[in-house]
């Protein structure tokens, strides 16, 4: 998905079995309760066809409640088509499409020096975003709105040891030459 649909929190119009639905991207304040459900399938090493049917039968309660948390499905609509294993696999493919973000697997294990939530959300506060607004955030949002906030926060680090060095080594012409253009 592309930044715009992010930003947006845009959701994904689907068919499933004749019936128009809507696949919504999973918001940081349901996160945890998303987490829950999708864990088994976030823990595959692939995602496809053939990697997710085995888990459609000892995982239907887990996608139900995923697909509760992300999708237009009414819970009677989604139990009158349980048989309907194909659909379901291809309806969970899209929702891993479009929680990308979620589903994405890490590059770098998780370690204990990782941030915690409170630090993520009090960096981005400090970056001028509000609490609430931050829990409404799509996942993916959430993610760009981190490291777009650590490649601004690089960038100042970057033009403080550039302005440190120009301070340390320039004569006042050179030094009041460099601010004037600092101000634009």
């Amino acid at each position: 998905m592309n930044d715009f649909f992010l930003l947006n929190n845009e959701s994904l119009p689907y068919v499933f079995v004749d019936q128009n639905i809507e696949i919504k991207q999973i918001q940081v304040k349901n996160l945890n309760r998303f987490a829950q459900f999708a864990d088994p399938i976030k823990k595959l090493e692939s995602y496809s066809i053939e990697t997710i049917t085995p888990l459609i039968e000892p995982q239907m309660l887990n996608i139900m409640g995923m697909c509760s948390l992300v999708t237009t499905i009414g819970p009677e609509s989604f139990n009158e088509n349980v048989g309907q294993s194909r659909m379901i696999v291809e309806l969970v493919l899209k929702i891993i499409e479009v929680n990308e973000a979620f589903f994405k697997k890490d590059e770098k294990e998780t370690d204990s020096k990782d941030s915690s939530w409170f630090e993520a959300f009090a960096y981005l506060v400090k970056m001028g975003h509000r609490h609430n607004d931050i829990l409404d955030l799509s996942y993916g949002a959430f993610l760009q709105y981190l490291k777009e906030g650590h490649a601004v926060e690089r960038q100042q680090v970057k033009s403080y040891a550039i302005a440190q060095r120009m301070a340390s080594g320039a004569n006042k012409r050179d030094w009041e030459k460099y601010l004037k253009q600092l101000d634009g």
